[in-house]
């Protein structure tokens, strides 16, 4: 059984990983030109940052910190790939593994909006 795990399930986590990666970096540029949109529009400041709250809200991101013109976002990414690369390589202890290293070791990722910077949206180490 653990044989048939390793031949099917290893590759296949592979493939997803790389697929994830490639669409959260998509998901990003899609966030970037949506808050560039924003940032020309007439709305007040805090109207623009409050839509831009609430469409990352609506994505899974929580709310650190936030000003008329800077949000601080974060939020851990569950990479499926690298959950089917545990279970192929470890088989069940692969899983619990995986598990635990999302529950307490792995970092959320943080964002940053800011309209007066030169850069709109930035990763941001904590």
């Amino acid at each position: 059984m653990g044989t048939v795990i390793m031949l099917f399930i290893l590759p296949l986590g592979v493939l997803v990983y790389f697929w994830d990666r490639r669409n959260y970096t998509q998901s990003l540029e899609i966030f970037r030109s949506y808050i560039t949109q924003m940032s020309h529009t007439d709305l007040p400041d805090a109207d623009k940052m409050a839509k831009i709250d609430e469409m990352f809200y609506q994505n899974g991101y929580a709310r650190i910190e936030r000003s008329d013109t800077h949000l601080i976002i974060e939020k851990k990414h569950f990479n499926v790939g690298v959950l089917l690369m545990a279970v192929g390589l470890l088989t069940y202890f692969g899983l619990f593994l995986y598990l635990l290293y999302y529950r307490f070791f792995l970092k959320p990722r943080r964002l940053s909006i800011d309209f007066e910077g030169e850069v709109m949206m930035k990763e941001r180490e904590k």
